[in-house]
């Protein structure tokens, strides 16, 4: 079974460059919403791996839509990434794990995703890097 990431985020070039770092993860799906309603629509039937939220969405603030997310059954212990331009959020206070800042660095959000999403039974193994043209996109408009 496939890994599925949800990515939320609604700057286009921010998501291009997700998209990008994924098609060199073609074992995982990337799931795009826009903003926090399209994000609740992609979570039904929905059983990611790994959230990636932007904070400054247009409908809510990612901390709002991560405790919304959090209602969702088998939710509630899914990791979830803040990745922002806010240079002083920290993730104290929220069920977020960790803070990925940007500007993303593509060999830095390698190593984290790779970290995030180990293969099952060995936690901590790396991902090994592979470009394949099996890479699932998935955006919801919002």
């Amino acid at each position: 079974m496939r890994e599925v990431v949800l990515y939320v985020e609604d700057h286009p070039v921010n998501v291009l460059l997700m998209q990008t770092v994924f098609e060199l993860r073609p074992e995982l799906d990337l799931v795009v919403a826009v903003d926090g309603q399209s994000a609740m629509a992609a979570a039904v039937g929905l059983h990611p791996s790994l959230l990636l939220l932007d904070l400054r969405l247009p409908d809510c603030h990612g901390t709002e839509l991560l405790e919304r997310m959090r209602l969702i059954p088998g939710w509630e212990d899914t990791p979830a990434i803040a990745v922002t331009a806010e240079a002083e959020f920290m993730p104290a206070g929220t069920s977020f794990c960790d803070v990925w800042h940007k500007p993303l660095r593509v060999p830095t959000l390698l190593t984290r995703l790779d970290r995030m999403i180990a293969p099952k039974g060995r936690p901590g193994d790396a991902v090994t890097p592979r470009r394949s043209s099996s890479f699932r996109r998935t955006t919801f408009a919002g």
